[in-house]
């Protein structure tokens, strides 16, 4: 799973679930970007919602497996991303303190690489379980994020519940 999708979906919870929903001023006339956020249905929009909680929840749960993997192999997070760094950068054996380390580094990531594409697996099923593609749903979200319009529609759909 990468970092961004995982921030992504982070961010999404916050943003949707923590801030008070607004009302969209109707009477003025709409924008380019306005007329753009009309490509989502409003049933679209309600299922993303419904399953982006769930998404929120598997990734959660993803991240604590990859933090459990990574603390079973004797590392701390911060210290497992330094390797990850170094291993980059093709210097994991001078940033390791010694082979063991290494050794740890590579258990931990080989557990990563395992959990990733279950969590991935879940996310899509739940997705398709909401009735949406998983490119809709992407679409939907890169449009929350960038698009204002977007947002208050997602915003004034959840004060409705």
């Amino acid at each position: 799973m990468k970092k961004g999708t995982i921030a992504a979906a982070a961010l999404m919870a916050s943003m949707i679930f923590g801030q008070t929903a607004f009302a969209q001023d109707t009477a003025a006339p709409q924008t380019q970007e306005q007329q753009a956020d009309l490509k989502f249905s409003d049933a679209e929009l309600e299922k993303f919602i419904e399953v982006n909680g769930k998404v929120v929840e598997i990734e959660k749960e993803g991240r604590q497996a990859m933090v459990t993997a990574i603390k079973d192999a004797d590392l701390t997070v911060d210290r497992f991303n330094e390797l990850a760094k170094a291993h980059r950068q093709d210097k994991l054996k001078e940033v390791a303190k010694d082979e063991a380390e290494v050794d740890a580094f590579v258990a931990a990531a080989k557990s990563l690489a395992e959990v990733q594409p279950e969590t991935k697996k879940k996310v899509e099923e739940a997705i398709q379980e909401a009735e949406l593609t998983v490119e809709k749903y992407d679409e939907i979200m890169t449009a929350f994020q960038k698009d204002p319009a977007v947002e208050t529609r997602i915003k004034v759909l959840l004060s409705k519940k």
